[in-house]
């Protein structure tokens, strides 16, 4: 018997087997999806970086890398060729690359305990287990989407004698250079250009563990002094401000800085969801925009958006503005007073891919114990499939059940270097505000 879930079909009887095995109560909520539904009711709401991304299913094992590959445009041709014949063109490509990793945790529950309670031991357990995926799996996608966006600019931390290496607040954008479409790791041979303190410079090598970058020119380090790369994303932050360390208290969220951010997406012709970019902002965030009078005014011409719903503060001034309280902070400040950074940010379409491994509904096919345990996939977003295992008890007393959810895969962000400015990551937009 199949049933169908949208566009994708499953067995009922599949795991038919494991159902003896358990208590009356439990083959009850697994025969009426109770336990699914309790399951993708608590993930769902978790789910919101992970939501927009495009989907790119793979098959391969633990630790291998997938090259993806995106091409250039052709230079357009304004000039007449009067006759002759027209000369071969070609275009650049440009590789990014994603990994296979698996993430999982795990929840053993005593069922006789969760006979005693007034409420299911059991069912609790499972929601607080989609509650753990849903986070885990939001904060894997948050830090690969802003490594990549928010990299690239940096400052100093540690005020130092003249040499050629100084410790920053992040290596997040300057580990890796461009070199014909792909991202190849700084060196004396492939050197990074940066500016220092408004200086050009050269990033030459880079050492993640300590967060130290070795500079091409020796210098006088100086707390404080930013540390911007060439090929930098743009970041939306108050006038005059380099980077989050100059952040005053008084550099509020506004309206405009995130109008700066539509314009930016729009001047890349960075593609929407259905006409409006997301921005995904936290409460801190929110309250700001609230005391700005150009926000509350906008706000009253608002429509509601009918992707977020409840999480959703309406759709207006070109972007759907999304509640996520999992947005990113970060500490900096000015002349030692430290001020928390909070980074909102404002997505168009294919900014982030989803590569999960295509095949884990099926991997104790043809094992002969395919029956053992309950192994179903819980839709959470468009074609994201989180694995959600009941495991038989294993003790004497045939007590302690085990429940787990796995998902196989990694998120991977294309760097978009062949087209527009020399910036890569060009469709989404930080922006940095105290």
């Amino acid at each position: 018997m199949y049933l169908s879930t949208g566009s994708r079909w499953f067995r009922l009887d599949r795991h038919a087997g494991v159902r003896p095995t358990l208590p009356a109560a439990l083959t009850a909520i697994m025969q009426n999806g109770m336990l699914d539904r309790v399951f993708q009711d608590a993930l769902k709401p978790e789910f919101l970086y992970a939501a927009l991304a495009d989907q790119e299913p793979w098959q391969g094992g633990l630790g291998d890398t997938k090259i993806f590959t995106r091409k250039g445009l052709l230079a357009p041709v304004t000039t007449p060729i009067t006759g002759s014949d027209p000369s071969a063109a070609t275009y650049s490509v440009e590789q990014w690359s994603v990994v296979m990793d698996q993430y999982a945790n795990s929840v053993d529950t005593n069922l006789l305990q969760s006979s005693m309670t007034l409420a299911s031991k059991f069912l609790a357990d499972v929601a607080q287990l989609g509650v753990n995926a849903g986070q885990s799996i939001n904060q894997v996608t948050r830090n690969k989407l802003f490594a990549a966006y928010s990299g690239g600019s940096t400052w100093c931390t540690t005020a130092g004698s003249s040499d050629t290496s100084m410790i920053v607040q992040s290596v997040n954008g300057f580990q890796f250079v461009m070199v014909n479409g792909v991202l190849t790791p700084v060196s004396g041979a492939n050197p990074l250009n940066v500016t220092v303190g408004g200086v050009a410079n050269t990033v030459t090598g880079v050492n993640a563990g300590t967060s130290t970058l070795t500079l091409g020119t020796a210098r006088v380090d100086v707390q404080g002094d930013a540390v911007i790369a060439a090929n930098a994303p743009t970041v939306i932050r108050p006038t005059g401000i380099n980077t989050a360390f100059n952040l005053g208290s008084t550099n509020v969220a506004t309206l405009a800085l995130f109008r700066a951010a539509v314009a930016r997406l729009r001047s890349m012709n960075v593609p929407t969801f259905g006409g409006y970019y997301t921005a995904h902002i936290d409460a801190t965030t929110e309250q700001e925009l609230f005391n700005d009078s150009d926000f509350k005014q906008a706000l009253q011409g608002r429509v509601d958006s009918p992707i977020w719903m409840g999480l959703s503060i309406g759709r207006f001034s070109g972007i759907d503005w999304v509640r996520n309280i999992e947005a990113p902070i970060v500490a900096s400040g000015t002349g030692g007073s430290t001020v928390v950074a909070h980074r909102p940010i404002v997505m168009g379409a294919n900014a982030l891919v989803a590569a999960p491994f295509d095949s884990t509904a099926s991997l104790l096919a043809g094992t002969g114990v395919e029956d053992v345990p309950s192994i179903r996939m819980i839709n959470v977003a468009d074609s994201i499939d989180v694995a959600l295992i009941v495991r038989p008890p294993q003790d004497r007393l045939q007590q302690n059940i085990s429940t787990t959810w796995s998902w196989v895969g990694d998120y991977g962000v294309p760097s978009d270097s062949l087209t527009g400015d020399a910036a890569l990551y060009k469709r989404a937009v930080v922006v940095e505000h105290a």
